[in-house]
């Protein structure tokens, strides 16, 4: 079973660790559907939770290794009311180019595209021990450049 470590809040901002496995993604999900309002985030829940789970999903599968004890997720709710979705795993492989849509009938490969469908600015930094993925949603529906 995962094990969550939150932070404390500060402000609007949250964070905290999850065990890199697949329970880790329905753990992250009821997390940020749970606090999402607390941090004062005034937009629907349904896209930023899909967010959520779309990242942590990635880290799990294709970022994680064995020796990873935990990845991180970060939840910030900006003063222009759009939120920041990171997430932080031990992974030293960057992410690819964009994908095109998948086919219909692929069972999986719709990640950052479905994340990039919902609106949300991709961005990802590698640093010494692992890379951190981001996805900014803007609440009003237009995405900083």
């Amino acid at each position: 079973m995962s094990t969550t470590t939150a932070s404390a809040a500060k402000g609007r901002e949250w964070s905290g660790e999850f065990r890199p496995d697949r329970m880790a993604v329905r753990e992250a999900r009821a997390t940020a559907r749970r606090l999402l309002p607390w941090l004062d985030y005034r937009g629907e829940l349904d896209a930023p939770v899909l967010i959520v789970s779309e990242l942590v999903t990635n880290a799990v599968e294709h970022g994680s290794s064995p020796e990873d004890t935990a990845l991180l997720l970060r939840l910030s709710v900006h003063p222009c009311g759009g939120l920041s979705v990171e997430v932080t795993d031990g992974g030293t492989i960057p992410p690819g180019p964009p994908a095109p849509p998948p086919c219909p009938e692929a069972e999986s490969g719709r990640g950052l595209f479905l994340v990039n469908a919902l609106g949300a600015r991709t961005t990802w930094d590698q640093a010494a021990r692992g890379k951190t993925m981001r996805a900014f949603l803007s609440l009003g529906g237009t995405v900083p450049q």
